[in-house]
Order: C-alpha cells, then structure tokens, then sequence
C-alpha cells in the first residue's frame, strides 16, 4: 500500500512541476518594424463580370528582405472611412527589387468602397 501511495505522490509532484514551468515560456513575439522601404498600391480591379474587386501590389524598393508584411487598408465609402489590417505572407522571402500580386481568394466579395488607400506599413525582416 505504501508503494502505491508513493508512487502517486510522485506523479502528483511531477505533473506540477511540468505545469508550472511549462507555463512560465513566454511565447515567441514577431519583431515588426515599421518600413518606407516596401511600397504597397491597392485599387479596386477592372470590373469582371460587372463586378469590382480590390486587387493589392506589393513591391520592395529597399535592400533588407523580409518574411511577412502588415498593412493599413483605408477604405472610403461616402463620408465614412473604415480601417482595417491586412496581412501578406509571401511563399519565399520578399527580397529587394520583387514585386508581386496579391492572388485573389476563392469566393472573395466584390469592393463596395468608393476609394481606398495604404496606410502605415510594417513587415518582419528576415534574419531578425
């Protein structure tokens, strides 16, 4: 009896100390930088069908290459102004010098904004 008493106070002792270390790891934080470097053009796209669509060109106009960018997307509709935040995650690293379209999602809504604008841009560099 002794022994089986021992042995889940042993397990008591090791589940709370892998609980509470395994707490205490601070999760992995992205290091956005704020960049003039990468220049992003959005625009709503010939009409298709009678209908519109935002289309988005991002290009790198600097030296540093970068894994992901995030930017503000304004869109005027009337006199009411929405912002939201995008994100662009490109299969390979965005060097200097690319350019590339944003491709289109599956079932994606048609624009309803009459005008819309890039705001402030930022990306993760790569190596950092």
């Amino acid at each position: 009896m002794k022994t089986r008493v021992s042995f889940i106070g042993v397990i008591v002792i090791v589940f709370i100390y892998t609980f509470s270390t395994g707490c205490k790891k601070e999760a992995y934080v992205e290091p956005w930088v704020e960049t003039k470097d990468v220049g992003i053009l959005a625009y709503k796209s010939d009409p298709e069908n009678g209908k519109q669509y935002l289309e988005v060109i991002y290009e790198n106009n600097g030296h540093d290459s970068y894994r992901k960018l995030k930017y503000q997307l304004l869109m005027r509709t009337g006199n009411k102004i929405d912002t939201v935040e995008k994100m662009i995650t490109p299969e390979t690293i965005f060097g200097p010098k690319q350019r590339h379209l944003v491709p289109r999602a599956i079932g994606e809504t048609p624009a309803t904004f009459d005008e819309v604008k890039v705001g402030k841009i930022w990306a993760v560099p790569e190596g950092k």
